[in-house]
């Protein structure tokens, strides 16, 4: 990385666009002529049309390509490159001195940029060391102008720049999943295209693309990543070569590649497909997330995929010689790697680039790993998110090489994942939304990059379009201050008066993520800070501009659910008090509160505003915020309180009394009990066998949120287990417990009913047999301990699968004494 410019930023970038330029160093231009020599620069001619459109997207200005320099315009801007010239260009930039990055030579991928005078005319100057440098240099034209109602200005400018590393990847996409909860509208070809340019722009070069969009990358002289997963089998295949251990994904497409016949069939297969694949200049092979084989004859799974990777890659290489390959050590076991690194260093392996680092790598994070290297938390170093890294690099053969794609998508059960997330947002907007981390992931890259020479960054959808933004930006010069970044990325999109206030936003709406929701003032904050963008931005900035919409949108969602969560917990506390009485009165009066409407005017306002933006930005871009459709889901236990007090008032005597004081009491399991919410890793202090998973939007909203959380298993009969101590050897006790599933629906989206059914064992004394677990909405059990089995003053309830069931599933439950 190379850079040099005018003036060094010491102070965040919004603060020096109070002292602008003096205005005769300030060129102001309606009429533009953007230079290109015709017939000697293929890569400027095909990106000058695209800066015309870009310029004129953000000014009424005039803007014309021509061949050599216009009496008519106030601005000329050459692009090009020297060694591509037939003349003009080539004169221009060495007249006037440019000097392009490098220090032996010039540094790939470069560019610079020069504001001069050309017959009392300025001129900017824009030269790209080679094809992406010309299209690196246009971005750093777009974000350099000023962009007025009908004209444009540009100060003094001299710098050049140069990657700091050497893959710069980006994924553009609408985003599957969100399109599908939302409804929104498909995008058209053109606006893929676009939103890839924003990337490119700001420096990426490499991305995910297949068809038309892999013949429009290489247009541009970008590269692009495929992926394969090795013993993935296209079509049909005798069950006995299904394979093995895949939790949660039985049923796939993958088979076992240490059947012989089985491993056969997938060559023929590569064979074939490859000949007709198109040539990424990367192809990653993944080990998992899904995919893989973990019966006894593929363990340990690093092993035999790092073997099989090898015979696929050769077959890859005979059609696609010039492409690198890399490998990603996903959902490994601490022995699966061992085996990876053993094979490295065994002897050249000339096929293999290195390793490809991404969600389920991180041997330091129980995110897709079953187990960790607990010898690395002893002098942890900088902590889990590089200590791995480090480690990796120490085991590997110097000509290996790690490059990332790293998973800045998601901001719940991800790779990066907030630490505290406020649980009423999560329920609100799950795991896939609109949102910005700006000084977590500025962080994170600090910390992960030095290791490693690029990432080409994962991505689902362009929720996290600021994120990537920022990636390239920080892969380009990862010297640059966060607050550097966040002041050009709001200048370039929202302008310089509302950049500022957008910037703040953008900061407040991490903290927002985290910060308890129901008394946060940051929601108001956040919603004040882009609506006073909005007042600041002159109407040719507002015009069309989707990314302040999906701000606003969030905006007012979040100051939805804010109210709303108020309004719940208010409702529910008063409902409580009053079922601390049996009266008919109390009851009626509960009736009352439960028939007033929970949303209230300002509420109704804020979820219109919401929804005119969302249908705008719908038409503008296809994208929607997924909290528009979660309006209506209770964020609180209010649902099943109002639930069990409709019981109550339909019942009466002792049965009244009963759902009355399970309302009151609801998790309390008396002296001397205990009580797990067995889903939650906060509040399972009992659970020793088990994985944890959040099944809100599976399941019934009026459940409380304890209910929704489960503690599972897919693939052990008896994969679910609470141990007790310092019990009472002369009591007795009773289990309580809830339990709920989801509904299943098979591939075409039809109803299926599989069997689930489960047993409850205290120590090895079976308490109840094919308990039948209730869909979708929570029901609860309760049973008799045996006498035996807690005189030691211990007990281990352990739950079992019945014969011919898909899974086991618990939500709570209650050791209680009698």
């Amino acid at each position: 990385m190379f850079r040099r410019i005018a003036a060094p930023l010491l102070v965040p970038a919004w603060l020096l666009l109070a002292v602008p330029a003096a205005p005769e160093d300030v060129t102001r231009a309606g009429r533009i002529a953007l230079v290109v020599e015709s017939g000697v620069d293929t890569a400027a001619e095909r990106i000058a049309p695209i800066l015309r459109d870009r310029i004129q997207d953000r000014s009424d200005v005039t803007v014309e390509i021509t061949s050599g320099l216009s009496a008519d315009a106030d601005l000329h801007i050459a692009l090009g490159r020297r060694d591509a010239s037939n003349g003009l260009f080539r004169d221009l930039a060495a007249r006037h001195h440019l000097t392009l990055p490098g220090v032996a030579r010039t540094a790939p991928e470069g560019y610079a940029v020069k504001r001069v005078a050309a017959d009392g005319k300025p001129l900017l100057i824009a030269e790209g060391a080679d094809a992406r440098g010309v299209l690196y240099a246009a971005g750093e034209v777009l974000r350099m102008l000023g962009y007025g109602p009908d004209h444009v200005t540009l100060g003094p400018v001299d710098m050049s720049a140069a990657p700091a590393y050497r893959y710069r990847g980006s994924s553009a996409n609408q985003g599957g999943t969100m399109r599908e909860i939302t409804g929104a509208r498909g995008w058209t070809s053109e606006e893929w295209r676009d939103y890839f340019l924003d990337f490119a722009f700001s420096g990426a070069n490499i991305g995910y693309a297949g068809g038309a969009q892999f013949d429009f990358l290489h247009s541009l002289d970008l590269m692009t990543v495929g992926g394969c997963r090795p013993n993935q089998f296209r079509g049909e295949f005798p069950e006995a070569w299904a394979a093995g251990g895949l939790e949660g994904w039985e049923g796939t497409n993958w088979v076992c590649p240490s059947i012989p016949e089985a491993r056969e069939a997938l060559m023929k297969q590569w064979d074939e497909e490859f000949a007709r694949t198109q040539p990424h200049e990367i192809l990653r092979f993944y080990a998992g997330d899904p995919g893989g084989c973990r019966c006894d004859r593929c363990e340990p799974w690093g092993k035999n995929f790092i073997e099989l990777c090898e015979e696929v890659a050769a077959i890859w290489l005979k059609h696609h010689p010039d492409t690198v390959i890399e490998i990603a050590n996903q959902d490994l076991s601490n022995e699966g790697d061992r085996a990876i690194f053993a094979y490295l260093n065994e002897k050249p392996r000339a096929w293999l680039q290195g390793i490809a680092y991404g969600p389920g790598s991180n041997a330091l994070s129980s995110y897709f790993r079953d187990e960790l290297r607990e010898d690395l938390f002893e002098y942890p170093g900088s902590g889990p998110v590089n200590r791995y890294l480090a480690e990796i690099l120490n085991n590997i053969p110097k000509e290996q090489t790690i490059t990332h794609y790293s998973d800045i998508t998601h901001w719940i059960r991800a790779q990066y994942n907030l630490e505290n997330p406020d649980p009423h947002l999560m329920k609100a907007y799950n795991r896939r939304t609109f949102h910005t981390r700006p000084r977590a992931f500025y962080a994170i890259f600090q910390h992960i990059m030095p290791f490693s020479q690029g990432d080409i960054i994962y991505s689902e959808g362009y929720h996290d379009e600021f994120h990537q933004y920022m990636w390239n930006r920080l892969l380009w010069d990862p010297n640059r201050t966060l607050d550097d970044v966040l002041a050009e990325y709001c200048v370039y999109h929202f302008g310089p008066e509302a950049a500022p206030a957008m910037a703040e936003a953008l900061l407040q709406l991490e903290i927002n993520l985290e910060a308890p929701l129901a008394e946060n003032e940051g929601i108001d904050r956040y919603y004040l800070l882009v609506k006073e963008a909005g007042w600041k931005m002159p109407p040719h900035r507002m015009r069309g501009n989707h990314r302040w919409m999906l701000h606003m949108q969030k905006a007012a969602l979040d100051k939805y659910f804010q109210l709303q969560l108020q309004r719940e917990l208010a409702r529910d506390e008063a409902l409580q008090r009053l079922a601390g009485s049996s009266s008919d009165d109390a009851l009626a009066r509960a009736e009352a509160l439960m028939a007033d409407p929970l949303e209230t005017p300002d509420m109704a306002a804020l979820r219109d505003e919401a929804r005119r933006l969302g249908e705008e930005t719908d038409r503008l871009i296809g994208l929607r915020n997924v909290g528009l459709f979660s309006i209506g889901t209770p964020l609180t236990a209010l649902g099943w309180t109002e639930g069990q007090l409709r019981k109550a008032a339909a019942a009466s005597g002792e049965g009244r009394a009963n759902i009355l004081q399970r309302i009151a009491t609801y998790e309390d399991p008396g002296p001397g009990g205990f009580y797990d919410d067995a889903g939650d890793p906060g509040r399972q202090p009992r659970l020793v066998k088990g994985g944890g998973f959040d099944a809100t939007r599976f399941l019934d909203p009026n459940n409380r949120p304890s209910q929704n959380t489960i503690a599972y298993s897919l693939d052990d009969p008896r994969g679910v287990a609470f141990r007790y101590t310092d019990l009472d050897p002369a009591a007795s006790y009773r289990v309580r417990v809830s339990l709920v599933a989801p509904r299943m629906r098979n591939a075409q989206g039809a109803a299926e009913t599989p069997l689930r059914r489960q047993h409850l064992l205290a120590d090895e004394t079976y308490v109840a047999r094919d308990i039948e677990v209730p869909e979708y909405t929570a029901e609860q059990f309760e049973f008799d301990i045996p006498a035996p089995a807690t005189a030691d003053g211990a007990l281990e309830l352990t739950f079992e699968r019945a014969e011919g069931a898909t899974g086991l599933v618990v939500s709570e439950v209650w050791l209680i004494k009698n």
